[in-house]
């Protein structure tokens, strides 16, 4: 009996933890649909993983872009490593074919494995903000002032 009762806990206790749903919504299942659940969030996982590669990929969703376009905080730009040689990276040699880089300030907001986010100020106003996903090649220049893409392609 003792087993029983332990392996209804541990069975219990492991398929509440795979489970998606919030407390405030109420749970009713029998163990046949638990386990059909189970399977679900395992499906809805793996195809959530999917979407993420390929989002990362380049295809971006409008919610993206709107963050991209977005102009930084100010705390974030304070808090941003202040580049003093961007010749070292690769992506603003094709910027600078379509605007004058070095008369801005240039600050790394972000740079990992994925993408690397500059911001480019003159006078503490942001003005230019470079947004390179390294896995693709992808290349965007957002002229912060107007809010609008200045450069939008593939590089290299």
């Amino acid at each position: 009996m003792n087993k029983k009762v332990m392996v209804f806990f541990a069975t219990a206790f492991i398929l509440g933890g795979c489970s998606t749903q919030t407390a405030d919504e109420p749970v009713v299942e029998s163990s046949d649909s638990a386990a059909q659940s189970s399977e679900e969030v395992m499906t809805e996982s793996a195809s959530s993983e999917s979407m993420a590669v390929e989002s990362s990929a380049g295809m971006e969703s409008s919610s993206e872009e709107d963050k991209d376009t977005a102009p930084v905080s100010e705390e974030e730009a304070a808090s941003a490593e202040l580049v003093t040689d961007i010749s070292q990276y690769e992506e603003l040699e094709y910027a600078k074919n379509t605007l004058d880089l070095s008369v801005y300030e240039s600050r790394l907001l972000t740079d990992n494995q994925g993408t690397r986010v500059m911001l480019f100020s003159k006078d503490n106003e942001q003005v230019y903000k470079t947004v390179f996903v390294k896995n693709n090649n992808w290349l965007k220049v957002i002229d912060l002032k107007a809010d609008n893409l200045v450069l939008n392609e593939k590089i290299k």
